[in-house]
């Protein structure tokens, strides 16, 4: 039987903020309502909420601790499913109520959200209908074994229905308005292809009740289908050919790519009739020049196979006269069992030498045309070692023979960090919610953090005697293990401070020696709870990320090594707390320095099993908006960071970290938290800040994290962008380092709403006045890959993404939708592995 209610608006409410008071909650008949475990409710909601909005107020005190599960469906509308469970049976009376808080506009169209509840005692709410789709014979015999399938979509819920050709297939969905797709049905060779036919293109189901689709397909197309196929050519091994294939009859490009040797390319949806030639690009390489010659295609209905060969090259020597030997001079730092290739690049001639990696003076084995060359050579992964190979960016080669070219190839940072896979992996921040299993489970995500103890900042001002943050974020993670049936690690990261920088008035905070010895204290049981879970399966049971801020805030300061603040008393303070009988060393000075060391001693004292890093700033540098300037000044700054760092001891001596948190600043770009404050970054700005993160793990030598990035995606034009659209979290970090190819390479695929985005007029001389400008000055950018390709050549180890505000990894976080998570779970079916 039907749950009845009432349900007003709450005084006081605005178009930020209001509440939903429910009450008097009875049966159709007028019955009361009984509730043996729990009452589950479901409703729509102008913004997103999680449990601490629903707020219980019974006459008896029944409840236990509610839980809520929420999506965005459409724009400024989330669909809440929130279950209140019952520690006793109760009798439901007509004074009881449930207030709901929520950040959002509830008095426009109070109707929409007040009628939208839908109750159940004991079991799911009733909130599901049907839908029926209907679908005309198969429009071609080619395509008769093809399977139509409809896509059926209310926000960010997804539904597929597979369709029968001739009949009507039915699926439950729950109620409310879903958009109706559908790609066309095509052979696996894209030669015979019809689009489908919706009808209508939109449907609203409701509860009980069946709605219904018509599918018929438009005019059956026909195309020409090539897979082109380049061989083993004699002597372009190692090059990247220019591929072009013309209409023979018009002129007009069909299409064009790259491709190397030993490859197929598949070209799909050509023309069906008529004749097409296929164009390569010259190529000169060491002193000889290649043409090629591919006989006419005659383009059918049909695929076929095209295989360019050595009998289609032709080679000519050029005349080497006046050419000279360039000599090459190896240094490398160990001799490993691998080569490398050396470049030299000039507009109408290129050299390429492979030489092993070792010390040693050799020669390009061509002699080289005088001139002004171009030097390409490549960093590269050996057994989870980064080795950077430097080289003269330009090398002038001149006719009197005595010209070297110097080559240095040194071991940067190891990519084994202790606690994380021998893979390029992902993470991020929790809540602590119970949805967050689920979505950690399906990114398939690898590692989880959240911050230690009680306020998140060290509690300076108390002895914590438990730190039950710490005890849940392993318990998670190990959860997490377990629902992905243990076929990866996934390791709990706390972010711990013994020093909170974060609060500005640096001077008087590192001159507080009882906060100090709080913290020192707190950063130890934190160690201790995380050595408790160390079992066979989890020897590294936890990571740290300490003190953020710490050093950022140092280096603005001018703050040297010798800057005098209190160490060894509160440390030593903290030691009797717990009864820890060591000694400090007596290398740990009072001074900043000796701070740092007192931290990594600590920590290796009393938790060597777990693995630990310090974090930076970009802003350390003293300000932050150098990264949108017009000259790039990214490796100064990196470099000049990374000297502070070094200057601190660090990462010196044997109590090292394991890795370095590098920070930009977590709050999604498109929201008033980022922009406001001067973070908005497009293609370029992303580039640059993984490009500060090589930079810096190269100067260093060590390893390092990117942390609290945004998950967040930019919204195209077809997604559901509200007028004021900071709840939504929109942003371009995800989007840049998980490649988006709905924005790909243009601008004009960014949401008009987002690209007239106003900056602050403080920060448009370098942002730009608005979001359009960020695209503009990034262009030609291409984000339809993922950025992180190359992270491991970088340094990158690992990402954490999102933070306390910010989209990451769990839907209660920043934007709900899966995006993200899909895109996680999709990289880890073939991870990018560092042992290669």
């Amino acid at each position: 039987m039907k749950i009845e209610y009432d349900a007003i608006v709450g005084p006081g409410a605005n178009e930020w903020y209001g509440t939903i008071i429910v009450s008097n909650l009875r049966y159709e008949d007028g019955s009361a309502v009984n509730v043996g475990q729990f009452l589950e409710f479901n409703f729509h909601s102008p913004a997103n909420l999680d449990a601490t909005a629903i707020q219980p107020q019974f006459i008896s005190w029944v409840t236990g601790a509610t839980t809520v599960e929420a999506s965005q469906i459409g724009d400024g509308d989330f669909d809440v499913t929130a279950t209140i469970p019952f520690i006793t049976p109760y009798t439901m009376q007509p004074p009881d109520q449930i207030t709901i808080g929520i950040n959002g506009n509830l008095v426009a169209n109070p109707d929409t959200w007040l009628d939208s509840f839908v109750f159940a005692a004991d079991h799911e709410p009733t909130i599901f209908g049907t839908v029926s789709a209907a679908c005309e014979a198969a429009p071609d015999l080619a395509l008769a074994s093809v399977t139509p399938v409809l896509t059926l979509a209310q926000g960010s819920m997804v539904t597929t229905l597979p369709l029968s050709y001739g009949e009507s297939v039915t699926a439950s969905l729950e109620q409310g308005g879903y958009t109706v797709s559908g790609d066309s049905v095509s052979t696996d060779d894209e030669t015979v292809v019809a689009a489908l036919v919706i009808n209508p293109a939109s449907v609203e189901v409701t509860a009980g009740n069946t709605a219904t689709i018509g599918v018929t397909f438009g005019p059956v197309e026909r195309y020409c289908a090539l897979d082109i196929a380049i061989g083993s050519l004699t002597g372009l091994s190692s090059e990247t050919l220019s591929v072009t294939l013309i209409d023979s009859k018009t002129g007009n490009t069909l299409a064009a790519f790259d491709a190397s040797t030993n490859s197929v390319t598949s070209l799909r949806k050509l023309p069906p009739a008529g004749t097409a030639h296929i164009s390569l690009q010259n190529v000169a390489l060491n002193d000889v020049r290649y043409s090629f010659e591919v006989p006419a295609i005659t383009l059918t209905n049909a695929l076929q196979q095209v295989t360019i060969n050595d009998s289609m090259v032709t080679s000519k020597p050029v005349n080497t006269s006046g050419y000279v030997e360039v000599a090459i001079k190896v240094t490398a730092d160990q001799t490993l069992d691998r080569q490398i290739d050396l470049r030299l690049v000039a507009s109408d001639m290129s050299y390429l030498q492979t030489v092993a990696v070792q010390s040693q003076q050799t020669a390009f084995s061509a002699l080289v045309r005088p001139g002004h060359y171009t030097v390409e050579a490549t960093d590269f992964l050996s057994a989870g070692v980064v080795y950077a190979v430097g080289t003269p960016a330009q090398l002038n080669v001149s006719g009197d023979g005595r010209i070297e070219l110097d080559v240095s190839i040194g071991a940067s940072a190891n990519l084994h960090v202790r606690g994380f896979p021998a893979y390029l992996c992902f993470g991020g921040c929790a809540d602590l919610q119970t949805s967050n299993l689920a979505d950690f489970a399906a990114a398939r995500a690898t590692s989880v953090f959240d911050y230690a103890g009680t306020d998140g900042a060290g509690d300076s001002n108390v002895f914590l005697a438990d730190d039950v943050q710490t005890r849940t974020t392993i318990t998670l993670a190990r959860n997490i293990e377990t629902q992905l049936d243990n076929v990866q690690p996934v390791l709990p990261v706390m972010v711990s401070y013994t020093c909170n920088l974060s609060l500005g008035d640096t001077p008087t905070i590192l001159a507080n020696a009882d906060a100090h010895a709080h913290s020192f204290a707190n950063y130890i049981l934190a160690l201790n709870i995380a050595t408790e879970a160390i079992d066979n399966d989890h020897p590294v049971p936890a990571g740290f990320i300490v003190n953020p801020d710490f050093l950022g805030a140092c280096e603005q300061a001018n703050f040297g090594a010798n800057y005098a603040m209190p160490v060894r008393g509160p440390l030593q303070t903290a030691l009797d707390h717990w009864s820890i009988s060591v000694a400090i060393p007596a290398n740990i000075t009072e001074d900043i320095a000796g701070y740092v060391l007192a931290v990594n001693w600590l920590t290796r004292t009393v938790a060597p099993s777990v693995t630990f890093g310090w974090q930076i700033n970009l802003w350390g540098v003293g300000y932050s908006e150098w990264i949108y300037e017009e000259t790039d000044q990214t490796a100064q700054m990196a470099q000049q960071t990374a000297a502070y760092v070094a200057s601190l001891g660090v990462y010196d001596g044997p109590y090292a970290p394991d890795f370095l948190a590098i920070d930009r600043y977590e709050a999604d770009d498109f929201t008033q938290r980022a922009y406001v404050n001067g973070y908005c970054y497009g293609p370029r700005e992303w580039k640059r800040y993984f490009d500060f993160c090589k930079a810096v793990s190269r100067a260093l030598k060590w390893p390092v994290m990117p942390w609290q990035i945004p998950a967040s995606r930019i919204p195209n034009t077809t997604d559901p962008v509200a007028t004021d659209f900071d709840s939504q979290h929109w942003g371009t970090g995800g989007s840049c380092l998980l490649g988006d190819p709905a924005i790909g390479t243009d601008y004009r695929n960014v949401h008009p709403t987002i690209l007239a985005l106003k900056f602050p007029s403080v920060f448009q001389p370098s942002m730009g006045a608005t979001a359009e400008d960020m695209f503009l000055r990034s262009e030609p950018f291409d984000i339809s890959n993922p950025m992180y390709g190359d992270f491991p050549l970088r340094g990158i180890f690992t990402v954490l993404l999102g933070g306390g505000a910010t989209t990451g990894i769990v839907s209660a976080i920043g934007n709900p939708e899966a995006w993200a998570r899909d895109k996680l779970n999709a990289y880890m079916s073939k991870p990018i592995s560092f042992d290669r």
